[in-house]
């Protein structure tokens, strides 16, 4: 539980996620479950006094790779792990406070660790959504994860 704290209190205090006012509220024991919260702030509205579609994509920008990093860290297994696409609608304007919950299933984790012992490196789309006070969905988001162990490498040859 301990990591987990101090994982929690670097990314709060992460300058891009500090003063776009992006806070991790919660994380799992085992990290398949983060818990976001984007306040909307003077420092995030646009003129329309709603939060920035570019603040909004940083939300979802970090977190399932570093759920990624921490989990496969927990079985000694280090990997170069980044999003590598993103496709984010926009249904609503975010005039509140947006929620956003980050999961990994144990059926993911299975299928990722099992595609990167036989290949070494493997992709996986997953999907999030930002959710108003008011319980309306404002923003939905899929995100492409790359993951590559790097244990595994080829020979180079002249």
């Amino acid at each position: 539980m301990f990591r987990q704290k101090i994982l929690r209190f670097a990314l709060n205090i992460f300058p891009p996620l500090l003063f776009n006012r992006i806070i991790l509220k919660k994380v799992s024991d085992d990290y398949t479950e983060f818990k976001v919260v984007l306040r909307r702030s003077i420092l995030n509205m646009n003129f329309h006094k709603t939060i920035f579609g570019g603040t909004i994509f940083s939300a979802f920008d970090p977190y399932f790779p570093t759920m990624y990093y921490n989990i496969f860290q927990q079985k000694d297994r280090k990997l170069e792990i980044w999003l590598k696409s993103a496709n984010i609608k926009y249904k609503r304007p975010a005039n509140t406070d947006l929620h956003i919950t980050f999961t990994i299933s144990t059926e993911d984790i299975i299928e990722v660790e099992n595609a990167l012992n036989k290949v070494g490196k493997f992709e996986k789309w997953h999907t999030a959504q930002a959710i108003n006070t008011t319980g309306i969905v404002c923003v939905e988001a899929e995100m492409l994860i790359y993951l590559k162990d790097n244990k595994i490498k080829s020979k180079i040859r002249f």
